[in-house]
C-alpha cells in the first residue's frame, strides 16, 4: 500500500477510534479497522485519492470518518456525497451512517434513507439527508456534477471512474474545498476504461509529480487479503475460507482477465489500445453448433491452420479456419500444455495428413522454440503448404493488424466461449520509444487456472497469415462456394452478441 502525507495510527494499540460512547475502538487485541482503513480514516489531507480493489471496505470506513465530523463540527458543516446510482447512495445513510448513529445513541434524522430533500428545484436534483442533533449533515445523492454548483463543504465521491461522467463531477465538486473543505475521491477502474479517464489521469498525475498535492492511497485485493481483510469476512460470515481460498474463488468469479486486474488489482484498462476488446469480439461470436453446420455444410472449402509452439511455461495452440465465401469460420482449435516436441509433430502430421478435412495452407511460429519444427514441417513435409512466420519480426504488428481486420469488417466467426474471449482480448499496442506501434501479448492467468500467454490469439493471427499467403491457391475452391454462402457479407438469421 503507498500512503503519501498520511498519519496511521498503531493496529496493535488500545487507541479508540471512536467518539462519545461510540466505544467501538478495539475488539480484543486486533483493531476495529484494517490498517489501511485506519490510514484513510486518519488522513486529512485536502484532496485524498485512492485507487483500490472493490469490496475491501473503503466506503464502509469512509462512512466512519463521515460520522466523525459530523459530531465533531456541528452546525454549518455539510458532507456531500456523490455515489454513482440512487440505490448506493440510499444505502451509504441506511445501512452505515445509521449504524454508527446506533452504536454512539445519536439520534439523527433521515437514518432509514427516507429522508429525501431537492437540494436544486430548477434541475430537480433530490438527494438522501442525514440531519444530526448538532446541525451536522451528511448529503447523498447519485452521480449528479451539476449539484455542486454554489456548493460548500466536505466532498466524498464514491467509485469515481465507474460514473457516467467521471470529468464533470470532478470539475464541479473541486471548487467545494476551497475554503479549507476536503475532497475525497475513491474508486476502482472500469473494465471498459483506459488510462485516459479523469480518474486514472489524475492518479497517474499524483503518482508522478503531483501537481495537486493530492494524498494517495492504493489496496488491492492482495493488499486487503495481507492485511486481514479474509479474517474480518470469515469473522462476519461465519466462514472459514483460508487467504488462498478467498483469493481463488474471487478470481473464479471474474469473467475475464480484464475484470480482474480493474476490478481487484488497480490495473488500468486501455481497452482504446486493445486489439479485441469484448465489444469488438462480441458481435463474432456465434454458438458452436451453428459454426459446426457450417462446417459441415461445406466439406470441401479452403481450410487455414495456426500452430503456436510451446513447451513448458505456455501452451501450444492450434486453430483450423475455414473460409465460405469472403467469411473465415474457425472450426477446430487446441491447447496442450508440456507436449514433448516428439509428440507435437505427431499431432502435425495427423492434423496435415488426414484426406478429408485437408489442411490447404499452415502458418507455424520459427521463432525460439517453434524455429526447428517449422522448419521440419516446411522444407521436409510439406513444401508449398507450410509457411515459417517470425513473430520477432517487423511482420508481428502487420500480421496482428491483419487479424485485427478480420473482426473489424465482421468477417471472422468464432465460437462463443469465455476462455476464447479472453485470450483474444489481452494483447494491446503500446507505442515504443521509437515513436513506433507495437503489440504487447502479456501472461496471464485464463479463467481455467492456466498460465496463458494469449497463445489462441497467435494461432489466430498464423492462421491469418496463412490465409492470405494461400489466397492465390484457396481462391477458386472459395469463389466456388460464395453462391452458397449461408451468410454473404453479412450473416443472416444471426442474432449478434452483444457484451457490455
Amino acid at each position: 500500500m503507498s500512503v503519501a502525507n498520511v498519519k496511521i495510527s498503531n493496529s496493535n494499540s488500545n487507541t479508540q477510534l471512536g467518539i462519545g460512547n461510540i466505544g467501538i475502538g478495539n475488539i480484543g487485541n486486533t483493531s476495529y479497522f484494517l490498517p489501511y482503513q485506519e490510514a484513510w480514516i486518519n488522513d486529512d489531507s485536502p484532496l485524498k485519492v485512492a485507487e483500490k480493489s472493490r469490496r475491501v471496505g473503503f466506503t464502509y470506513a469512509s462512512s466512519y470518518r463521515m460520522f466523525q465530523k459530523c459530531m465533531r463540527r456541528g452546525k454549518g458543516f455539510t458532507q456531500w456525497v456523490s455515489s454513482r446510482d440512487q440505490l448506493t447512495a440510499q444505502e451509504l445513510i441506511r445501512d452505515y451512517v445509521a449504524m454508527w448513529c446506533k452504536l454512539a445513541n445519536v439520534a439523527a434524522k433521515g437514518m432509514t434513507g427516507e429522508n429525501v430533500e431537492v437540494i436544486d428545484p430548477e434541475k430537480d436534483i433530490t438527494a438522501f439527508v442525514c440531519t444530526f442533533p448538532n446541525g451536522a449533515r451528511i448529503v447523498s445523492l447519485s452521480s449528479t456534477p451539476e449539484a455542486f454548483a454554489g456548493k460548500g463543504g466536505d466532498v466524498f465521491l464514491d467509485e469515481v471512474d465507474l460514473h457516467r461522467d467521471s470529468g464533470a463531477l470532478i470539475d464541479m465538486a473541486y471548487p467545494c474545498i476551497m475554503w479549507g473543505n476536503q475532497l475525497e475521491m475513491v474508486s476502482a477502474y472500469r473494465v471498459d476504461g483506459s488510462k485516459d479517464t479523469p480518474f486514472a489521469k489524475l492518479v497517474a498525475e499524483a503518482k508522478k509529480n503531483n501537481p495537486q498535492h493530492a494524498s494517495l492511497h492504493r489496496v488491492t485485493i492482495h493488499d486487503a487479503v495481507a492485511q486481514g481483510l479474509v479474517e474480518k469476512i470469515n469473522e462476519k460470515s461465519g466462514r472459514s475460507q483460508t487467504r488462498e481460498e478467498f483469493l481463488r474463488q474471487t478470481r473464479a468469479g471474474c469473467r475475464t482477465q480484464a475484470a480482474w486486474e480493474s476490478q481487484f488489482e488497480c490495473k488500468v484498462q486501455d481497452a482504446g489500445g486493445r486489439l479485441l476488446p469484448v465489444k469488438t469480439l462480441a458481435p463474432c461470436e456465434l454458438d458452436e453448433k451453428e459454426i459446426a453446420d457450417i462446417e459441415r455444410r461445406f466439406p470441401n472449402a479452403p481450410r487455414f491452420a495456426g500452430f503456436d509452439i510451446a513447451r513448458k511455461r505456455h501452451a501450444s495452440a492450434w486453430c483450423e479456419w475455414i473460409q465460405v465465401g469472403v467469411n473465415f469460420y474457425l472450426v477446430d482449435r487446441e491447447t496442450f500444455h508440456d507436449m514433448p516436441f516428439k509428440e507435437q509433430r505427431k499431432f502435425l502430421e495427423a492434423k496435415m495428413e488426414r484426406r478429408e478435412r485437408r489442411i490447404t495452407r499452415l502458418a507455424m511460429d520459427a521463432t525460439g522454440l517453434g524455429m526447428e519444427t517449422a522448419e521440419w514441417a516446411a522444407t521436409e513435409k510439406w513444401p508449398g503448404r507450410v509457411d515459417q512466420v517470425n513473430l520477432e519480426s517487423h511482420r508481428r504488428h502487420e500480421l496482428c493488424m491483419m487479424f485485427q481486420d478480420w473482426f473489424l469488417t465482421s468477417r471472422a466467426w468464432i465460437p462463443a466461449d469465455p476462455v476464447l474471449r479472453e485470450d483474444y482480448s489481452v494483447p494491446y499496442t503500446k507505442t515504443a520509444a521509437n515513436g513506433a506501434l507495437r503489440v504487447v501479448v502479456p501472461e496471464f492467468e485464463n479463467g481455467d487456472g492456466e498460465t496463458s500467454h494469449c497463445d489462441e490469439f497467435m494461432a489466430g493471427v498464423l492462421a491469418r497469415s496463412a490465409a492470405s499467403a494461400g489466397a492465390g491457391e484457396g481462391t477458386a475452391q472459395a469463389t466456388s462456394e460464395i453462391e452458397d454462402d449461408p451468410f454473404g457479407d453479412e450473416p443472416r438469421g444471426l442474432t449478434r452478441r452483444s457484451f457490455m
